[in-house]
């Protein structure tokens, strides 16, 4: 893990800077039939409490676990960990069908977000499964280190078909670090009684005709 030079608490009330997302990876699927997409730009809750997507069609939740008392909400809108590390976890908001891959974009400053192997996971059927890891953008921040923007490919071959929700845990191991933004596009393969029904659509089409 990559550590910043630590944040003063003081700077976190009056407003961390933020890049925001900077060239995310955008998958050429988003926005296609089976698909979902949320982002989030600002946040509202700092501990224990949902925050949900500025953009997209939502679907996500997004919370973070850290200990009590040790996060602030930022005048940015940032989830900043003044007291201790930040553990973030996503959830679909209801049960998805099987996922076949899943691209979460993360931009995040101060002490660094880990991103080493099982330091990023999503949990879908009761199986974990790692993310392969890509740095996408680093800009220098005005209160030391720099604030990145990484994006995390999950695939999820070989899961078992079905509904259920998926889980996303990310985080870090430090104090003073800043979550900036997110966004979490989810390509999901249907379920097999969607399949069903659309065959069966099919050929009520064509004795139609």
């Amino acid at each position: 893990m990559r550590c910043a030079v630590s944040i003063l608490a003081v700077v976190a009330t009056t407003g961390l800077a933020t890049a925001d997302l900077v060239n995310p990876d955008i998958p050429s699927w988003r926005g296609g039939v089976g698909t979902s997409y949320a982002e989030f730009d600002t946040f509202t809750q700092a501990f224990a409490a949902p925050n949900f997507a500025d953009v997209g069609g939502g679907g996500f939740s997004l919370t973070n676990n850290g200990a009590p008392g040790t996060a602030t909400i930022a005048s940015s809108g940032n989830i900043y960990g003044f007291g201790g590390p930040l553990s973030i976890q996503m959830s679909s908001l209801g049960p998805i069908s099987t996922p076949a891959q899943a691209i979460l974009n993360v931009s995040w400053g101060g002490n660094m977000i880990q991103t080493g192997t099982g330091d990023v996971q999503a949990l879908f059927g009761g199986v974990l499964y790692d993310a392969t890891t890509e740095l996408r953008d680093s800009e220098a921040s005005p209160f030391g280190g720099t604030v990145d923007t990484w994006a995390f490919t999950f695939d999820f071959s070989g899961a078992t078909p079905g509904v259920g929700t998926l889980e996303l845990f990310f985080g870090n191991d430090l104090a003073n670090g800043s979550l900036d933004a997110v966004s979490i596009d989810v390509q999901s393969i249907p379920a097999p009684g969607v399949l069903a029904l659309v065959g069966l659509a099919g050929l009520a089409g064509r004795r139609r005709r």
